[in-house]
């Protein structure tokens, strides 16, 4: 983790120069997601359709991993609610679904300046009553990253406020949940963590908020009612520039009544998942698996499939956290950072929180 820091701090953080930051969003067209690496496409069985003109997913593990699947995922990506799902995100998609052979939902929400979070909540909350329409929500689980981990807490808060039926759990990485992102403790992060930054995280949450303060529970759930939602689980890093809203909402979820449980991985940035062939995102994958009691985090991929996921790890070395393609320099840098990390023996950090005991019985 400390060599894909150092490579990612070699660049500038998007959002560092507000003005641009601003100019480049406001003069878009909206943005869609990038095509599906092969990885995936081989290792699920892929269906997109439009609703309402933006693209959702729905991917289903292929051979034997489907028989191993009693879980739906719906995953939320982030991107600071102004950015498309990257190809990283698709290879969180991947992980999860080598790691835990659940069938996933990827709902490409309307993102801001374009939209706000009223038009974004009400479209992907249709897309939830569609899935429990054939899929019993106790299979259900919630997953998101970043701002798409924030954005899973908002609509879990909403579906109990509608009186929907819940999904089983809620899985956060490195959740945005204050996008004012006003903790005294943020700016003594943000040197050490060099993805976000908080000017560009502040705009991004105004365009967010729209009309409404960004303190409105759906803009930033930490300020919202937590309680009696589906237990919590919280996966972080020490450097990652939202650690003190991260701990604070696990001190808010508990205090609700609610089972949390909130892991942190020393030195790991924000969305460190991203890297899924770290020892860091792998212990996370691994966690998951066993958090839905799924057996297929014990199952070898097929030949084929395992070869083709060595490939796509070898090629996240050349692809950013974020959109950005690095300049050639960097490539180099990051051929030589890969070689040198398969050498780094794994044994992650982790700092657990503790929580209320856990009530759900694992669902």
């Amino acid at each position: 983790m400390r060599l894909a820091t150092a490579i990612l701090a070699t660049e500038a953080k998007p959002g560092d120069d507000p003005q641009a930051f601003r100019a480049a969003h406001e003069q878009r067209s909206h943005p869609g997601p990038p095509p599906l690496p092969a990885a995936l496409r081989l290792a699920a069985d892929v269906v997109r359709r439009e609703v309402d003109g933006f693209p959702v997913f729905t991917f289903r593990p292929r051979g034997r991993m489907r028989a191993l699947a009693d879980r739906h995922l719906v995953y939320v990506h982030g991107g600071s609610y102004t950015e498309a799902l990257l190809r990283e995100h698709w290879e969180i998609v991947a992980a999860l679904i080598r790691y835990t052979g659940a069938s996933i939902t990827v709902p490409c929400y309307p993102l801001a300046p374009e939209h706000t979070h009223e038009v974004g909540h009400a479209w992907v909350e249709g897309v939830y009553r569609e899935l429990i329409s054939r899929v019993a929500p106790e299979r259900v689980v919630l997953v998101g990253d970043s701002a798409g981990g924030g954005f899973c807490l908002a609509q879990a808060m909403r579906y109990r406020d509608a009186g929907l039926p819940l999904p089983a759990r809620v899985i956060l990485f490195s959740p945005w949940v204050d996008l004012g992102l006003t903790h005294p403790d943020t700016p003594a992060l943000e040197p050490r963590d060099p993805i976000q930054s908080v000017s560009g995280g502040r705009l991004s949450g105004q365009w967010w908020a729209g009309a409404d303060p960004v303190t409105h529970p759906q803009v930033s759930p930490v300020f919202g009612d937590l309680a009696g939602l589906p237990p919590v689980d919280i996966y972080t890093g020490t450097a990652d520039i939202l650690l003190p809203d991260i701990r604070r909402l696990s001190q808010v979820i508990a205090a609700a009544g609610v089972p949390v449980r909130l892991v942190e991985y020393a030195g790991g940035i924000h969305v460190y998942v991203g890297a899924t062939f770290t020892p860091e995102a792998r212990d996370t994958f691994r966690r998951v698996a066993m958090t839905l009691a799924t057996t297929a985090a014990r199952a070898p991929l097929p030949a084929r499939a395992a070869g083709v996921a060595w490939v796509a790890l070898g090629r996240q070395v050349t692809h950013r956290l974020r959109s950005a393609p690095p300049p050639g320099p960097i490539r180099t840098a990051r051929r030589s950072w890969w070689a040198r990390y398969r050498r780094t023996p794994a044994g992650p950090t982790t700092t657990p929180e503790p929580s209320p005991p856990d009530r759900s019985s694992q669902p």
